[in-house]
């Protein structure tokens, strides 16, 4: 007897967790299907494809609302939403108060959708580039630029745009993160899957950094200035 109660109850325990992972999956799939025309105006957007007026902007926030109520906990709404904030406020020079509620905004989106998944080198780059608009340029922007660099070594768009960021900021960053920026752009140029040469030499040059183009070169010696 006591062992059919013992049974009877785990069968009910399996029912309700089978259950709640059903409900669960059923819910992730219905907010990915609303946001699948969002997630694309915002791609196009971010492109430079597409620059949406004030009522595509509200559909498109609608809409990722819309999604996240349904999957509040999934990161790549999450980083969708962060995205549409950022975009909102990228061409806008003014330094006021909407605008940095904005990017705050997005700033803690990123973060959310990064404690979802900390292995994520881009997840990293989107926190280092929000942490750049606020002007944060602080010890925490270091970490998360040298966590951007470690994670996405095989993903050269990220790679360039982490670069970017660090020389930027150069003076900035922590003695680690500078030898971490050394050792990305020496990997990147000297990748053969993906000639990075050319746009590595073009922001060296940008930001006037020309004791790092030995970087660039075929030899292991160590080069570059703190």
């Amino acid at each position: 007897m006591r062992s059919s109660s013992v049974a009877g109850f785990f069968a009910v325990v399996l029912l309700v967790t089978l259950s709640g992972i059903a409900y669960w999956v059923a819910m992730r799939g219905l907010a990915d299907v609303v946001a699948q025309d969002p997630r694309y105006e915002i791609e196009r957007w971010r492109s430079g494809k597409f620059t949406p007026d004030v009522v595509k902007l509200n559909v498109i926030q609608t809409e990722l609302h819309k999604a996240l109520n349904l999957d509040p906990g999934n990161p790549t709404l999450l980083e969708d939403m962060g995205w549409f904030y950022a975009k909102r406020t990228e061409r806008d020079p003014s330094h006021g108060a909407e605008v940095r509620e904005l990017r705050q905004q997005s700033l803690q989106l990123f973060k959310q959708s990064l404690a979802l998944r900390p292995t994520s080198g881009h997840a990293f780059i989107n926190v280092a580039y929000m942490k750049y608009r606020l002007g944060e340029i602080d010890l925490e922007f270091s970490q998360i630029l040298q966590q951007a660099l470690l994670r996405s070594p095989w993903e050269p768009q990220y790679q360039l745009i982490a670069i970017e960021l660090g020389l930027a900021n150069w003076h900035a960053l922590s003695d680690s993160t500078r030898q971490s920026m050394r050792y990305a752009i020496r990997s990147q140029g000297q990748w053969k899957l993906v000639n990075q040469k050319t746009a590595l030499s073009s922001l060296l040059k940008r930001y006037n950094r020309p004791d790092l183009s030995c970087l660039l070169e075929a030899d292991s010696k160590p080069c570059g200035a703190f």
